[in-house]
């Protein structure tokens, strides 16, 4: 179950001290978990099958810079574009900040909350960092889940298909001062993403037998175009 809380966190004994860590609205108590404050509702009665979970729909430890270490457990939702997590068997949402890194160590995954807009509008989500140099590039990865209406059984016999999650290609995002560039599997538009850079991509690329497909290649080529 979903629930909406304005305030969340209460402090049940006057032995527990409590002192704000964060401009996000982080309360730091002391033999407590640290919860995130949060302010949007995602309950749902419809049935639909799957979910939206890219990493899975367990909880998982996460660390956030400046943070307390007591954070509780998160999870990403790559439809709703939230970090979440449970108190009481309930499920809340994480409030969103400008900048803010979560880590998640087990998966040796950092997602990024940015404003960003790159041809479907302002956005103001979470993206993965792969790459981290304001100065120079920065890679992101898009992760997203889209849901999908089910059909109904034309002849009585099948069965109904509920609505459905289902995932969407990743979508990799080049930063250079802050202006973004889709990158793909296409050379030509990935040289065109570099504009007065391409000549040293294209000879890295040949050299080093770089494959656009795969993600690990593409951390390879930014991170190198970042020693230039």
């Amino acid at each position: 179950m979903y629930k909406i809380l304005i305030t969340f966190l209460s402090l049940f004994s006057a032995g527990v001290l409590a002192q704000n860590t964060s401009t996000g609205g982080n309360i730091n108590t002391v033999g407590n978990r640290v919860f995130l404050s949060q302010t949007k509702l995602i309950k749902t009665s419809e049935v639909r099958d799957g979910d939206p979970y890219y990493n899975g729909a367990s909880f998982l430890k996460a660390d956030i810079p400046n943070y307390s270490k007591n954070l509780q457990k998160l999870r990403y939702n790559a439809y709703s574009d939230e970090m979440e997590f449970t108190s009481d068997n309930e499920v809340y949402i994480a409030d969103k900040e400008s900048g803010m890194i979560v880590n998640f160590e087990d998966l040796n995954k950092k997602y990024i909350c940015l404003n960003y807009n790159f041809g479907f509008g302002d956005r103001y989500g979470y993206l993965v960092l792969l790459v981290s140099n304001p100065q120079k590039y920065s890679l992101y990865k898009r992760e997203k889940f889209e849901l999908l209406k089910g059909e109904k059984s034309i002849n009585g016999i099948n069965k109904d298909r509920n609505d459905y999650y289902s995932k969407e290609k990743d979508l990799y995002l080049l930063s250079y001062n802050g202006d973004l560039k889709k990158i793909d599997n296409s050379k030509k538009n990935l040289l065109e993403a570099f504009g007065s850079k391409s000549n040293e991509v294209d000879l890295y690329l040949k050299t080093n037998k770089i494959n656009l497909k795969k993600e690990s290649d593409l951390i390879k080529l930014i991170s190198y175009m970042n020693t230039l």
